[in-house]
Protein backbone atom coordinates (compact mmCIF):
# COMPACT_ATOMS: atom_id res chain seq x y z
CA UNK A 1 0.00 0.00 0.00
CA UNK A 2 0.98 3.29 -0.65
CA UNK A 3 1.09 6.71 1.20
CA UNK A 4 -2.74 7.61 -0.06
CA UNK A 5 -4.13 4.33 0.14
CA UNK A 6 -2.71 4.54 4.07
CA UNK A 7 -4.53 7.92 5.06
CA UNK A 8 -7.32 6.50 2.86
CA UNK A 9 -7.78 3.40 5.27
CA UNK A 10 -6.39 5.97 8.25
CA UNK A 11 -9.78 8.54 7.59
CA UNK A 12 -12.12 5.73 6.51
CA UNK A 13 -11.52 4.04 10.05
CA UNK A 14 -11.96 7.34 11.63
CA UNK A 15 -14.93 8.12 10.23
CA UNK A 16 -16.57 5.07 9.47
CA UNK A 17 -18.45 5.46 12.90
CA UNK A 18 -16.33 7.85 14.36
CA UNK A 19 -18.84 9.50 16.41
CA UNK A 20 -19.07 6.44 18.08
CA UNK A 21 -15.86 6.01 19.02
CA UNK A 22 -15.73 9.42 20.17
CA UNK A 23 -18.22 9.07 22.29
CA UNK A 24 -16.99 5.47 23.60
CA UNK A 25 -14.00 7.34 24.60
CA UNK A 26 -15.82 9.98 26.64
CA UNK A 27 -18.19 7.70 28.33
CA UNK A 28 -14.85 5.36 29.16
CA UNK A 29 -12.86 8.03 30.69
CA UNK A 30 -15.84 9.52 32.58
CA UNK A 31 -16.52 5.84 33.60
CA UNK A 32 -12.34 5.69 35.04
CA UNK A 33 -13.04 8.22 37.67
CA UNK A 34 -16.56 7.84 38.16
CA UNK A 35 -16.42 7.27 41.61
CA UNK A 36 -13.86 10.10 42.29
CA UNK A 37 -16.63 12.13 40.61
CA UNK A 38 -19.38 10.66 42.72
CA UNK A 39 -16.74 11.50 45.92
CA UNK A 40 -16.45 15.29 45.07
CA UNK A 41 -20.44 15.78 44.33
CA UNK A 42 -21.67 14.09 47.91
CA UNK A 43 -19.80 13.74 51.37
CA UNK A 44 -21.62 9.85 51.81
CA UNK A 45 -18.95 8.64 48.79
CA UNK A 46 -16.09 10.01 51.07
CA UNK A 47 -14.45 7.68 53.92
CA UNK A 48 -13.89 9.43 57.28
CA UNK A 49 -9.94 8.66 56.38
CA UNK A 50 -8.05 6.55 54.47
CA UNK A 51 -7.29 3.56 56.58
CA UNK A 52 -6.36 0.43 55.26
CA UNK A 53 -8.06 -1.69 57.59
CA UNK A 54 -11.86 -2.71 57.57
CA UNK A 55 -13.95 -3.14 60.81
CA UNK A 56 -16.52 -5.72 59.75
CA UNK A 57 -17.46 -5.68 63.55
CA UNK A 58 -18.59 -2.15 63.39
CA UNK A 59 -20.34 -2.03 60.19
CA UNK A 60 -22.76 -5.36 61.19
CA UNK A 61 -23.67 -3.55 64.03
CA UNK A 62 -24.46 -0.21 62.30
CA UNK A 63 -26.28 -1.83 59.85
CA UNK A 64 -28.40 -3.94 62.56
CA UNK A 65 -28.95 -0.60 64.40
CA UNK A 66 -29.64 1.32 61.68
CA UNK A 67 -31.83 -1.03 59.23
CA UNK A 68 -33.49 -3.72 61.65
CA UNK A 69 -35.42 -6.22 59.24
CA UNK A 70 -33.02 -5.87 55.97
CA UNK A 71 -30.79 -8.13 54.77
CA UNK A 72 -27.13 -7.87 53.45
CA UNK A 73 -27.02 -8.53 49.64
CA UNK A 74 -23.08 -7.57 49.31
CA UNK A 75 -20.89 -5.55 50.83
CA UNK A 76 -17.70 -4.06 49.21
CA UNK A 77 -14.35 -1.82 49.94
CA UNK A 78 -13.15 -0.15 47.05
CA UNK A 79 -9.17 0.19 45.73
CA UNK A 80 -9.31 3.26 46.68
CA UNK A 81 -9.38 3.52 51.05
CA UNK A 82 -10.54 7.02 50.25
CA UNK A 83 -14.05 5.77 48.86
CA UNK A 84 -16.73 4.52 51.25
CA UNK A 85 -17.81 1.19 51.68
CA UNK A 86 -20.89 0.14 50.68
CA UNK A 87 -23.51 -1.93 51.62
CA UNK A 88 -25.83 -3.50 49.00
CA UNK A 89 -29.18 -3.90 51.56
CA UNK A 90 -32.49 -5.87 50.55
CA UNK A 91 -35.40 -3.59 52.40
CA UNK A 92 -38.34 -4.95 52.23
CA UNK A 93 -38.65 -5.46 48.46
CA UNK A 94 -36.57 -2.49 47.04
CA UNK A 95 -32.86 -2.54 46.76
CA UNK A 96 -30.96 0.51 48.52
CA UNK A 97 -26.95 1.30 49.02
CA UNK A 98 -25.57 2.14 52.45
CA UNK A 99 -22.61 4.28 52.87
CA UNK A 100 -20.07 3.43 55.62
CA UNK A 101 -16.85 4.53 57.10
CA UNK A 102 -14.61 1.19 56.50
CA UNK A 103 -12.69 1.81 59.89
CA UNK A 104 -15.26 2.83 62.41
CA UNK A 105 -18.24 1.53 61.38
CA UNK A 106 -19.88 5.28 60.84
CA UNK A 107 -23.19 5.71 58.46
CA UNK A 108 -22.30 8.35 55.68
CA UNK A 109 -25.62 8.26 53.96
CA UNK A 110 -27.92 6.32 51.20
CA UNK A 111 -28.92 5.73 47.74
CA UNK A 112 -31.07 4.09 45.20
CA UNK A 113 -28.79 1.81 42.50
CA UNK A 114 -28.97 4.78 40.52
CA UNK A 115 -26.18 7.15 40.46
CA UNK A 116 -23.08 8.56 38.34
CA UNK A 117 -20.95 5.22 38.23
CA UNK A 118 -23.50 2.86 37.02
CA UNK A 119 -25.01 5.54 34.54
CA UNK A 120 -21.21 5.72 32.60
CA UNK A 121 -20.71 2.44 33.23
CA UNK A 122 -23.94 1.41 31.40
CA UNK A 123 -23.27 3.31 29.00
CA UNK A 124 -19.74 2.92 27.93
CA UNK A 125 -20.12 -1.18 28.51
CA UNK A 126 -22.95 -2.00 26.03
CA UNK A 127 -24.61 1.47 25.47
CA UNK A 128 -27.58 -0.05 27.52
CA UNK A 129 -28.15 -2.05 24.81
CA UNK A 130 -27.46 -5.71 25.75
CA UNK A 131 -25.97 -7.91 23.61
CA UNK A 132 -26.24 -6.19 20.60
CA UNK A 133 -24.35 -3.18 22.61
CA UNK A 134 -21.98 -4.95 23.58
CA UNK A 135 -20.69 -6.35 20.58
CA UNK A 136 -21.02 -2.67 18.75
CA UNK A 137 -18.67 -1.10 21.19
CA UNK A 138 -16.69 -3.64 21.43
CA UNK A 139 -15.97 -4.09 17.47
CA UNK A 140 -14.91 -0.22 17.66
CA UNK A 141 -11.54 -1.74 18.90
CA UNK A 142 -10.91 -3.14 15.49
CA UNK A 143 -11.29 0.22 14.35
CA UNK A 144 -8.71 1.38 16.47
CA UNK A 145 -6.34 -1.15 15.89
CA UNK A 146 -6.49 0.09 12.03
CA UNK A 147 -5.89 3.44 13.22
CA UNK A 148 -3.15 2.79 15.72
CA UNK A 149 -0.69 0.69 12.70
CA UNK A 150 -2.20 3.23 9.72
CA UNK A 151 -1.03 6.28 11.62
CA UNK A 152 2.29 5.23 11.60
CA UNK A 153 2.11 5.08 7.67
CA UNK A 154 0.04 8.36 7.34
CA UNK A 155 2.38 10.07 9.72
CA UNK A 156 6.12 10.17 8.22
CA UNK A 157 9.34 10.18 10.34
CA UNK A 158 6.66 10.79 13.42
CA UNK A 159 8.90 9.88 15.58
CA UNK A 160 10.41 13.61 15.30
CA UNK A 161 7.49 14.58 16.05
CA UNK A 162 6.78 13.65 19.88
CA UNK A 163 9.03 17.75 20.83
CA UNK A 164 7.47 19.72 17.78
CA UNK A 165 5.82 22.69 18.69
CA UNK A 166 2.30 22.87 16.76
CA UNK A 167 0.68 25.99 15.11
CA UNK A 168 -1.54 28.14 17.46
CA UNK A 169 -5.09 25.99 16.96
CA UNK A 170 -7.34 27.91 14.60
CA UNK A 171 -10.77 27.19 14.70
CA UNK A 172 -11.12 27.05 10.25
CA UNK A 173 -7.46 26.15 9.78
CA UNK A 174 -7.06 22.59 9.48
CA UNK A 175 -3.26 22.27 9.47
CA UNK A 176 -3.51 23.86 13.22
CA UNK A 177 -5.91 21.29 14.37
CA UNK A 178 -3.34 18.49 11.80
CA UNK A 179 -0.83 19.66 14.70
CA UNK A 180 -2.19 18.80 17.70
CA UNK A 181 -4.44 15.42 16.31
CA UNK A 182 -0.47 14.72 15.43
CA UNK A 183 0.84 15.49 18.57
CA UNK A 184 -1.46 14.48 21.03
CA UNK A 185 -2.18 11.04 18.86
CA UNK A 186 1.91 10.39 19.31
CA UNK A 187 1.91 10.87 22.94
CA UNK A 188 -1.27 8.45 23.46
CA UNK A 189 0.40 5.87 21.33
CA UNK A 190 0.71 3.74 24.16
CA UNK A 191 -2.72 4.48 25.17
CA UNK A 192 -4.43 3.99 22.33
CA UNK A 193 -2.63 0.28 22.09
CA UNK A 194 -3.69 -0.40 25.48
CA UNK A 195 -7.27 0.00 24.40
CA UNK A 196 -6.86 -1.80 21.54
CA UNK A 197 -5.76 -5.12 22.83
CA UNK A 198 -8.18 -5.07 26.15
CA UNK A 199 -11.00 -4.29 23.27
CA UNK A 200 -9.95 -7.01 21.32
CA UNK A 201 -9.86 -9.16 24.20
CA UNK A 202 -13.40 -8.33 25.45
CA UNK A 203 -14.62 -8.38 21.62
CA UNK A 204 -12.83 -12.36 21.68
CA UNK A 205 -14.47 -12.78 25.08
CA UNK A 206 -18.23 -11.55 23.89
CA UNK A 207 -17.62 -14.37 21.31
CA UNK A 208 -16.47 -17.15 23.94
CA UNK A 209 -19.86 -16.07 26.09
CA UNK A 210 -22.18 -16.50 22.92
CA UNK A 211 -20.83 -19.66 21.89
CA UNK A 212 -20.86 -21.11 25.31
CA UNK A 213 -17.02 -21.73 24.98
CA UNK A 214 -15.68 -22.24 28.50
CA UNK A 215 -13.16 -19.89 29.55
CA UNK A 216 -13.48 -19.06 33.01
CA UNK A 217 -12.26 -21.24 36.12
CA UNK A 218 -14.92 -23.86 37.38
CA UNK A 219 -16.08 -23.75 40.83
CA UNK A 220 -14.18 -25.72 43.45
CA UNK A 221 -15.71 -29.44 43.02
CA UNK A 222 -16.78 -28.77 47.18
CA UNK A 223 -19.02 -25.97 46.08
CA UNK A 224 -20.67 -28.59 43.49
CA UNK A 225 -20.90 -30.82 45.90
CA UNK A 226 -22.53 -28.80 48.63
CA UNK A 227 -24.92 -27.62 45.72
CA UNK A 228 -26.54 -31.05 45.64
CA UNK A 229 -26.73 -31.86 48.92
CA UNK A 230 -30.21 -31.27 51.20
CA UNK A 231 -29.88 -28.97 53.11
CA UNK A 232 -31.50 -28.49 57.06
CA UNK A 233 -34.20 -25.79 56.47
CA UNK A 234 -33.48 -24.74 60.48
CA UNK A 235 -29.96 -23.84 59.78
CA UNK A 236 -29.10 -20.18 60.10
CA UNK A 237 -26.86 -17.96 57.68
CA UNK A 238 -23.44 -16.77 59.71
CA UNK A 239 -23.19 -13.00 60.07
CA UNK A 240 -21.00 -10.80 58.10
CA UNK A 241 -18.12 -10.44 60.84
CA UNK A 242 -18.21 -14.70 60.87
CA UNK A 243 -17.98 -14.50 57.51
CA UNK A 244 -14.92 -12.36 57.08
CA UNK A 245 -13.23 -15.04 60.24
CA UNK A 246 -13.92 -17.81 58.31
CA UNK A 247 -12.88 -16.46 55.12
CA UNK A 248 -9.64 -14.59 56.52
CA UNK A 249 -8.68 -17.85 58.46
CA UNK A 250 -9.14 -20.02 55.11
CA UNK A 251 -6.87 -17.36 52.68
CA UNK A 252 -4.68 -15.66 56.00
CA UNK A 253 -3.00 -12.80 52.65
CA UNK A 254 -6.33 -12.17 51.35
CA UNK A 255 -6.99 -8.46 51.73
CA UNK A 256 -10.71 -9.17 51.95
CA UNK A 257 -12.77 -6.32 49.85
CA UNK A 258 -16.07 -7.69 48.55
CA UNK A 259 -18.24 -10.56 50.45
CA UNK A 260 -21.27 -12.02 48.78
CA UNK A 261 -24.94 -13.80 50.47
CA UNK A 262 -25.99 -16.23 48.11
CA UNK A 263 -29.83 -16.63 47.62
CA UNK A 264 -30.51 -19.95 48.82
CA UNK A 265 -28.94 -22.12 51.65
CA UNK A 266 -27.36 -24.62 49.28
CA UNK A 267 -25.48 -22.05 47.63
CA UNK A 268 -21.83 -20.71 48.92
CA UNK A 269 -20.84 -17.23 50.68
CA UNK A 270 -18.22 -15.80 48.09
CA UNK A 271 -15.73 -13.43 49.54
CA UNK A 272 -13.67 -11.72 47.28
CA UNK A 273 -10.33 -9.68 47.36
CA UNK A 274 -6.61 -8.53 46.42
CA UNK A 275 -3.41 -10.53 47.65
CA UNK A 276 -0.35 -8.51 46.15
CA UNK A 277 -1.02 -9.79 42.58
CA UNK A 278 0.07 -7.91 39.62
CA UNK A 279 -2.93 -6.24 37.35
CA UNK A 280 -5.62 -8.82 38.62
CA UNK A 281 -9.19 -7.56 39.47
CA UNK A 282 -10.72 -8.13 42.40
CA UNK A 283 -13.12 -11.36 41.59
CA UNK A 284 -9.18 -13.28 40.84
CA UNK A 285 -8.99 -14.12 44.33
CA UNK A 286 -12.13 -15.84 46.00
CA UNK A 287 -12.96 -17.85 49.08
CA UNK A 288 -16.35 -19.84 49.06
CA UNK A 289 -17.90 -20.57 52.57
CA UNK A 290 -20.71 -22.64 53.16
CA UNK A 291 -23.26 -19.86 54.41
CA UNK A 292 -24.67 -21.89 57.80
CA UNK A 293 -21.13 -22.87 59.60
CA UNK A 294 -18.38 -20.39 57.50
CA UNK A 295 -16.50 -24.09 56.91
CA UNK A 296 -14.65 -23.33 53.93
CA UNK A 297 -15.44 -25.03 50.28
CA UNK A 298 -13.01 -23.83 48.41
CA UNK A 299 -10.44 -21.20 47.41
CA UNK A 300 -9.09 -19.83 44.05
CA UNK A 301 -5.81 -17.81 43.73
CA UNK A 302 -5.05 -15.90 41.22
CA UNK A 303 -1.27 -16.83 41.25
CA UNK A 304 -2.52 -19.96 39.86
CA UNK A 305 -5.19 -18.86 37.21
CA UNK A 306 -4.87 -20.62 33.58
CA UNK A 307 -3.77 -18.74 31.07
CA UNK A 308 -7.11 -17.64 29.53
CA UNK A 309 -8.55 -16.68 32.98
CA UNK A 310 -5.57 -14.55 34.01
CA UNK A 311 -5.99 -12.56 30.70
CA UNK A 312 -9.69 -11.96 31.57
CA UNK A 313 -9.19 -10.95 35.22
CA UNK A 314 -6.24 -8.69 33.68
CA UNK A 315 -8.09 -6.96 31.24
CA UNK A 316 -10.34 -4.58 32.95
CA UNK A 317 -7.15 -3.37 35.36
CA UNK A 318 -5.58 -2.49 32.42
CA UNK A 319 -8.56 -1.22 30.36
CA UNK A 320 -9.81 1.21 33.58
CA UNK A 321 -5.90 1.91 35.07
CA UNK A 322 -7.15 0.72 38.35
CA UNK A 323 -4.76 -1.38 39.99
CA UNK A 324 -2.29 1.11 41.61
CA UNK A 325 -4.35 3.62 43.45
CA UNK A 326 -5.50 7.37 41.97
CA UNK A 327 -2.32 7.93 40.53
CA UNK A 328 -2.50 5.42 37.30
CA UNK A 329 -6.75 6.22 37.18
CA UNK A 330 -5.67 9.93 36.59
CA UNK A 331 -3.20 9.02 34.22
CA UNK A 332 -5.80 7.17 32.48
CA UNK A 333 -8.24 10.01 32.89
CA UNK A 334 -5.58 12.45 31.04
CA UNK A 335 -4.52 10.01 28.14
CA UNK A 336 -8.58 9.50 28.19
CA UNK A 337 -8.98 12.82 27.68
CA UNK A 338 -6.55 12.87 25.12
CA UNK A 339 -7.26 10.52 23.33
CA UNK A 340 -10.30 12.03 22.88
CA UNK A 341 -9.48 14.68 21.53
CA UNK A 342 -7.43 13.11 18.89
CA UNK A 343 -10.66 11.36 17.69
CA UNK A 344 -12.84 14.78 17.91
CA UNK A 345 -9.83 16.50 15.70
CA UNK A 346 -9.47 14.16 13.17
CA UNK A 347 -13.45 14.47 12.64
CA UNK A 348 -13.28 17.93 12.05
CA UNK A 349 -10.68 17.91 10.03
CA UNK A 350 -12.28 15.63 7.68
CA UNK A 351 -15.37 18.28 7.92
CA UNK A 352 -12.89 21.34 6.92
CA UNK A 353 -11.08 19.26 4.07
CA UNK A 354 -14.93 19.10 2.48
CA UNK A 355 -17.01 22.07 4.00
CA UNK A 356 -16.65 23.67 0.57
CA UNK A 357 -17.71 20.99 -1.50
CA UNK A 358 -20.78 19.29 0.43
CA UNK A 359 -23.19 19.66 2.99
CA UNK A 360 -23.04 17.83 6.47
CA UNK A 361 -25.90 15.01 6.03
CA UNK A 362 -23.49 13.95 2.70
CA UNK A 363 -20.35 14.01 4.38
CA UNK A 364 -22.05 12.00 7.40
CA UNK A 365 -23.07 9.48 4.94
CA UNK A 366 -25.50 6.41 6.31
CA UNK A 367 -22.53 4.91 8.90
CA UNK A 368 -22.59 8.43 10.15
CA UNK A 369 -25.96 8.68 10.57
CA UNK A 370 -26.39 5.15 11.96
CA UNK A 371 -23.48 6.15 14.46
CA UNK A 372 -24.94 9.62 15.95
CA UNK A 373 -28.53 7.39 15.78
CA UNK A 374 -26.85 5.24 18.21
CA UNK A 375 -25.03 7.66 20.63
CA UNK A 376 -28.80 9.42 20.79
CA UNK A 377 -30.48 6.41 21.47
CA UNK A 378 -28.33 5.18 23.80
CA UNK A 379 -28.49 7.78 25.83
CA UNK A 380 -32.36 7.49 26.35
CA UNK A 381 -32.35 3.84 26.87
CA UNK A 382 -29.28 4.45 29.77
CA UNK A 383 -30.89 7.64 31.03
CA UNK A 384 -34.47 5.20 31.24
CA UNK A 385 -32.91 1.91 32.62
CA UNK A 386 -29.93 2.86 34.94
CA UNK A 387 -32.73 3.49 37.45
CA UNK A 388 -33.84 -0.34 37.43
CA UNK A 389 -32.53 -2.89 39.92
CA UNK A 390 -35.13 -5.64 40.82
CA UNK A 391 -33.84 -7.85 44.52
CA UNK A 392 -33.99 -11.50 44.86
CA UNK A 393 -37.62 -12.86 46.53
CA UNK A 394 -34.91 -14.44 49.05
CA UNK A 395 -31.69 -14.23 50.46
CA UNK A 396 -29.87 -15.88 52.48
CA UNK A 397 -28.21 -13.85 54.84
CA UNK A 398 -28.70 -12.81 58.45
CA UNK A 399 -31.77 -10.17 59.10
CA UNK A 400 -30.58 -7.41 60.63
CA UNK A 401 -31.35 -6.18 63.85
Amino acid sequence: MNAKSWFNLHSWAGLFLGVLLFVTCVSGTLATLSHELEYLTDAKYRALSSSTSTNYSAIENTLNKCYPQAQILYIQRHKQDYLATEAALKVGDSFRFVYLDAATGTLLGEGEWARISRFLRNWHMNLSMGWTGKLIVTSLSVLLVILLVSSFYVYRRWWQGFMKKPAALSLDKRSSWADWHKLFGLWSLWFIAVMAITGIWYLVEHGLQTANVPHTVSLPQAVSDFKKQRIEKHLSPISLTAAYEAAKQAFPSLDIRYIRYPNKADQPIEVRGYNDDILLRLRANRVYLKPSSGESLGIQKGEELPIVARISDTADPLHFGNFAGVGTKLIWGLFGTLMSFVSAAGIYMSWLRVKRKTTVVKWLGVSGGIAIGLVVASLLITSLSFTERSVPNQVYSPILG
